[in-house]
């Protein structure tokens, strides 16, 4: 009897060591945040350094007139995703709706930077790129984390454990 308790224990640990490792649908799942994160971050990063070279390279009036275009067409986007995700009852799309809006904001706000700060201007854009990389980074990390935590939480089925 003995012996059937430990082949019976030992097929439990089999059993739940096979478990906790991470499916291949987890595994691209997580892939697939992972790479629109990284694309949308691209994506802003591209568009900060274009700031910055037509910073140089536009005349004034027709950057400042740029930037405002700019910042019209990320609120309409905003309110897209806003609309789309409320339709959709989708968070996901709410979540990227409040990142454009921020960045559309962001871009109302460079027509006054660039008129009092001219000389730091292209400081101020570098910086800002470096805090969207660093929430695009941290997002990425909780996303994964969150992703194998909502895992891990379905294996602890008790039903499950006592059928076996």
């Amino acid at each position: 009897m003995k012996r059937e308790q430990k082949r019976n224990i030992e097929q439990l640990e089999k059993v739940m060591e096979e478990k906790k490792k991470i499916p291949k649908s987890i595994k691209e799942k997580i892939s697939s945040k992972i790479f629109e994160n990284i694309v949308i971050a691209a994506i802003i990063i591209v568009y900060l350094v274009a700031l910055n070279i037509g910073m140089n390279n536009i005349q004034t009036d027709m950057y400042l007139m740029d930037l405002k275009v700019f910042s019209i067409m990320f609120l309409i986007t905003a309110i897209l995703l806003f609309e789309y995700g409320y339709k959709k009852d989708n968070g996901e799309l709410w979540l990227h709706g409040i990142e454009i809006m921020v960045i559309a904001i962001f871009t109302l706000y460079l027509i006054y930077l660039y008129s009092i700060y001219y000389l730091s201007y292209g400081r101020l854009l570098l910086s800002v790129g470096v805090i969207y990389i660093m929430y695009y980074t941290a997002k990425i990390l909780i996303t994964n984390k969150k992703i194998k935590k909502q895992y891990k939480k379905s294996l602890k089925d008790i039903t499950e454990i006592v059928k076996n």
